[in-house]
């Protein structure tokens, strides 16, 4: 089958289109026909070898966590999938998993979700990994409701969907971004929207309940300045020093820190799944790519500077 594959792991000279067996599925898998995959910066991450500890050598290999597509064939003991099925979800392509950015992709029903109808596969395949990593990070927040949420990045993929859960939770936000995308941040919901270049928060009288920081650039010692007095700062990656400042701030209270990661459990898919057929979040994809020119995609995914995800299809 046809796949966007890497040689080893390295930058993007690693990638080119080639070829990957045909997966069989297992007990309790399913093989997916990929309409629709997701790049996000874990993708390009893991092609770099950031996690090769737990990613493996096994080379080649394709990436693309998110998918949705059809179900082409059923392994045994496999219930409440049938071919035919339109479904999405995500292969956790970091721990070793295949990648999605293929014709066809083997997953365990445990990360499968049948995809609501009013989803076209472009926007179903946007919405695992960013959109279950914002819904967590900003759930560890508690009731959001009259509080004030400053998102960090607010417009990227995460961030995008911080801004809106974060609104639809009833909290009053503000939104940093560049000058240029700032409309569409008050699009998303944003009350106020920052320009990153021309104003440091840390260093405003403006204070927040919650800082997401969905660059995870900011760190908390920057942060801290920003928050309330018991203020949390959420952050999408986790490092030895933050993971030390978190056990420390636990211990003696005052202000917080939460890590945003992903939580595919079926109350999160349903949470999520409810806000989108609401029209609450709307998964906004600036760019679309067909598999043939993947290598685009992954250009302009590490370019930086999107609103939303970039989408590769088949």
């Amino acid at each position: 089958m046809k796949a966007f594959i890497a040689s080893s792991y390295g930058g993007p000279e690693v990638m080119q289109l080639g070829e990957l067996p045909e997966p069989t599925p297992r007990k309790g898998q399913v093989v997916v026909n990929v309409k629709a995959s997701s790049i996000n910066p874990v993708d390009w991450k893991v092609r770099s070898g950031d996690a090769r500890v737990v990613s493996g050598w096994k080379f080649p290999k394709a990436f693309g966590h998110d998918f949705a597509g059809v179900v082409a064939t059923v392994g045994g003991g496999v219930e409440g999938f049938t071919v035919g099925d339109a479904v999405y979800g995500y292969s956790p392509v970091m721990f070793g998993k295949p990648g999605a950015h293929a014709e066809r992709l083997v997953v365990h029903t445990k990360k499968l979700r049948r995809k609501p109808p009013e989803l076209s596969f472009e926007q179903a395949a946007a919405l695992p990994v960013a959109g279950l990593t914002a819904l967590n990070g900003l759930r560890q927040c508690g009731d959001l409701n009259g509080k004030s949420v400053l998102v960090n990045g607010a417009t990227g993929g995460v961030g995008h969907f911080a801004l809106q859960i974060a609104k639809a939770r009833g909290a009053i936000v503000t939104a940093t971004t560049s000058a240029k995308h700032a409309e569409r941040a008050r699009m998303l919901g944003a009350d106020r929207v920052l320009d990153y270049k021309r104003l440091n928060f840390s260093r405003s009288s403006e204070r927040y309940d919650v800082l997401f920081d969905a660059f995870g650039q900011v760190g908390f010692t920057s942060a801290q300045p920003a928050l309330e007095a018991r203020g949390i700062y959420v952050s999408t990656l986790g490092n030895p020093k933050l993971v030390l400042q978190a056990i420390r701030s636990k211990l003696l209270g005052g202000k917080q820190i939460r890590f945003a990661n992903v939580r595919g459990k079926v109350a999160d898919y349903q949470a999520l799944e409810g806000l989108v057929v609401a029209g609450k979040v709307v998964p906004v994809i600036e760019h679309t790519f067909d598999l043939d020119h993947a290598a685009d995609a992954f250009a302009r995914s590490e370019a930086g500077g999107i609103v939303g995800k970039v989408i590769v299809t088949l």
